[in-house]
C-alpha cells in the first residue's frame, strides 16, 4: 500500500492525483488479491506440519528448536486465517456476524452468492431483445433513470422565504476554511462497515491506510474549498 501510493502520478490537479493513485492501488491489490488462493494450500501444508510435530511429541520429548517452531507455526496459521476471513468479510458485509461466525460454510456460501447477485448480466428491453455488452447496459440504465426522475423546468415558488427562513448573523464559523483537525474528525466518524464506493473502497480502508494517505486527501479538501478542485476528474472512469 504504502509503496503504491508513493508512486510518481503526473497530474497537475490534486482530484486527478488522488484517483489515479487509487487506480494504481486497486490494480495493485487485484493483481495482491489472485494470491489468497493459495491461502487454503499454505493453511493445509501448515496443519499438516503441525499434525507431523503433534505426532512426534506424542513419542518423544521436543527439542527446543522443534517447541519454537511449532509456536511460531501455529501463530503462523492463526494470521493466514485471519487474512482469510478478512478476505470472505470483504465480499460479505454482514452486520450481525459473531465471532468465530466468519469460518462456516454459510458464510461463505453468502459471500459468493451476494458477489453473483451485484453482477447484473444481462438486460431485457422492451421489444425483446436480450442486452449483454457493458456500454449497452448502462446506456439503457442510464436512459431509464432519466424517464424516472423526469426533466427539470422552471418552478413556480408558492412560498415566501423571507417569512420561513430566519436570518442570522452569527454564521461565519460556516465559512471558514478546513482544518486538518476538522477532516480527522469526519474520517474517525465514517462508518467503516458500508457498502464501497464506485472506486472500490469504503470507510475502513480510509481509516486504516488513513497515515499514507492523509497529505493527498488533506490538499484534496483544501483545493475543494477554494474552489480550485476538478471535480469531474472524481467521476472519470
Amino acid at each position: 500500500m504504502k509503496s503504491v501510493w508513493s508512486s510518481n502520478v503526473n497530474a497537475t490537479n490534486s482530484a486527478t492525483k488522488f484517483v489515479a493513485k487509487l487506480k494504481l492501488l486497486r490494480a495493485a491489490l487485484k493483481k495482491w488479491s489472485k494470491g489468497l488462493s493459495n491461502l487454503n494450500i499454505l493453511i493445509q501444508n501448515c496443519n499438516e506440519v503441525l499434525a507431523t510435530l503433534d505426532a512426534l511429541e506424542e513419542q518423544i520429548p521436543l527439542f527446543t528448536q522443534e517447541f519454537n517452531f511449532r509456536k511460531i507455526l501455529k501463530d503462523h496459521i492463526l494470521i493466514l486465517l485471519k487474512y482469510k476471513n478478512e478476505y470472505r468479510k470483504k465480499r460479505y458485509t454482514v452486520r450481525w456476524t459473531k465471532f468465530r461466525d466468519e469460518n462456516t460454510s454459510f458464510f461463505h456460501a453468502a459471500a459468493t452468492e451476494r458477489y453473483r447477485l451485484n453482477t447484473i448480466t444481462t438486460i431485457e428491453v422492451d421489444d425483446g431483445r436480450i442486452v449483454s455488452d457493458h456500454n449497452e447496459k448502462a446506456a439503457l440504465l442510464l436512459e431509464e433513470y432519466k424517464k424516472r426522475m423526469g426533466c427539470t423546468s422552471n418552478p413556480v415558488m408558492l412560498y415566501n422565504l423571507s417569512q420561513l427562513v430566519v436570518t442570522r448573523e452569527d454564521l461565519e464559523h460556516l465559512s471558514r476554511p478546513f482544518s486538518t483537525h476538522d477532516i480527522d474528525t469526519t474520517v474517525k466518524r465514517m462508518p467503516a462497515d458500508k457498502e464501497p464506493g464506485p472506486n472500490g473502497f469504503n470507510g475502513f480502508f480510509l481509516k486504516s491506510c488513513w497515515e499514507i494517505l492523509k497529505k493527498d486527501f488533506y490538499t484534496l479538501c483544501f483545493d475543494f474549498f477554494n474552489g480550485s478542485l476538478d471535480l469531474k476528474a472524481i467521476n472519470r472512469p
